[in-house]
């Protein structure tokens, strides 16, 4: 082990405060602490006091300084300091308020000021009488475990409190519902054009609010061949920069919404994006309800699954329609955004081949070969032996032997009152004879 104080010397200058080199056993070297004393012998009793607290955190007696320090600061600071690392990352300011609000929120709900507060029977507690949907649960809670990964991350905290916690299971489903093409034209129909045309273009590309209220006419390409729009990774939810084609219907109507004298940096539907009151309004215009009987309700973000219910509809393959709504994951566009109740399932069920069942007497045939009727079985019971055959003693012949009955065209009378068949195996061919009495049935084989 290496210890003392030593004053550093920095262009030839000895600095006036006193620091700490150290390097305890297994460092692979020596390491300097800044004591921020003038005295030396109050160094000395300082750099003592780090060693003894350095070599109980080497044995894991307690927590490093970093983490000890982080427990004594506010979660606030944390918090701030999470956003901060956030921005710079180049996350979107609704990602950053959607943090702020619900981890602070939680925290004053939960009693919550300092890291070492945070417990999983608070939360679990508060969680039993918040009252909230489970997806609003759900949202709180990742956004507060998002903080501790990230304090786990830079070493301010051991392990997060909450790592045990469970989600709330979610079974209510998608919440939002698509609109069918009859209730679409008939909500087209009932808002005034500016509206309409908005209403379309989520429609037919799928839009969210923020993408809709960040494009700009230069964004447009409607004289090209074919007419295109292109989303900017500045204003998209991914950050991915994407270009949509435009359905004629669509042209023709953003050329009419267009105004003469706009620019090709003026926005194209800031200020005209409807509000949610908005929305409710024109639903209730063109008597769209606005939740349903299994309480899923519409809004403007519906239209887009209204879109991606169509794709699916329509037959459109599910990469085609994963990259069309710019999704990351194939499974928020089978789950969220298509309504199984708006797909052809009838139709689907009409392309499968046709196949048939055989009717159960030619079946019977196929399966049993020839079989001998009880009119038959009776006929020659009767000219044989002048008995008739009881039920028990009626025998159906398989299609190999009953082809060599056929062929041989007749049996043989052994003794009173039996009949014999003879009949010759296949695979070994040796002789077989059934013989049957009036009320005892044996089976002998020729000798080899």
């Amino acid at each position: 082990m290496i210890r003392h104080v030593i004053q550093p010397v920095s262009h030839g200058k000895r600095a006036r405060l006193w620091s700490a080199r150290v390097r305890l056993d297994g460092w692979p070297k020596a390491r300097t602490y800044p004591l921020r004393v003038t005295d030396k012998r109050v160094a000395q009793q300082k750099m003592e006091t780090l060693v003894r607290e350095l070599e109980k955190e080497a044995a894991g007696i307690i927590a490093p300084k970093l983490m000890r320090d982080a427990a004594q600061t506010p979660i606030s600071e944390h918090l701030t300091a999470f956003l901060v690392d956030l921005r710079v990352k180049g996350r979107s300011v609704a990602t950053l308020g959607k943090y702020r609000n619900c981890i602070s929120k939680l925290c004053e709900r939960c009693r919550w000021v300092m890291v070492r507060d945070i417990t999983a029977q608070s939360f679990c507690d508060w969680r039993a009488r918040s009252g909230l949907r489970p997806k609003m649960l759900n949202n709180v809670f990742g956004a507060m475990c998002s903080l501790l990964h990230w304090m786990e991350q830079q070493q301010l905290l051991v392990a997060n409190p909450l790592r045990h916690v469970q989600k709330v299971t979610n079974n209510a489903g998608p919440f939002r519902r698509a609109l069918s093409p009859v209730s679409a034209q008939s909500l087209l129909d009932a808002v005034p054009f500016h509206r309409a045309t908005v209403y379309l273009m989520v429609l037919y590309t799928g839009l969210r609010r923020s993408e809709l209220n960040g494009l700009k006419w230069e964004d447009f390409e409607l004289e090209a061949s074919p007419p295109k729009m292109q989303v900017p990774s500045s204003i998209s939810k991914n950050r991915k920069a994407s270009v949509h084609y435009l359905r004629p219907e669509a042209v023709s109507a953003l050329r009419d919404y267009r105004s003469i004298d706009a620019k090709p940096s003026d926005y194209a539907f800031r200020g005209r994006v409807p509000r949610p009151s908005t929305v409710r309004n024109d639903l209730e215009r063109a008597k769209i309800p606005l939740v349903d009987e299994h309480g899923r309700r519409v809004d403007l973000h519906a239209l887009r699954t209204t879109f991606g219910t169509m794709l699916a509809a329509n037959g459109v393959s599910l990469q085609s329609s994963k990259s069309l709504m710019r999704h990351s994951d194939v499974k928020l566009t089978l789950k969220v955004y298509t309504d199984e109740s708006h797909l052809p399932l009838q139709h689907a069920l009409d392309t499968l081949p046709s196949f048939t069942v055989p009717k159960p007497a030619a079946q019977l045939t196929a399966l049993s070969g020839v079989v001998l009727s009880v009119k038959q079985s009776e006929t020659v019971a009767e000219g044989r032996n002048g008995e008739r055959l009881q039920n028990s003693d009626r025998v159906a012949v398989s299609r190999e032997n009953a082809a060599g009955v056929v062929s041989s065209g007749r049996g043989k009378l052994v003794g009173p009152g039996r009949f014999e068949l003879p009949t010759s195996c296949t695979p070994c061919k040796r002789a077989t004879r059934l013989r049957y009495g009036p009320s005892k049935r044996t089976v002998t084989k020729a000798p080899g």
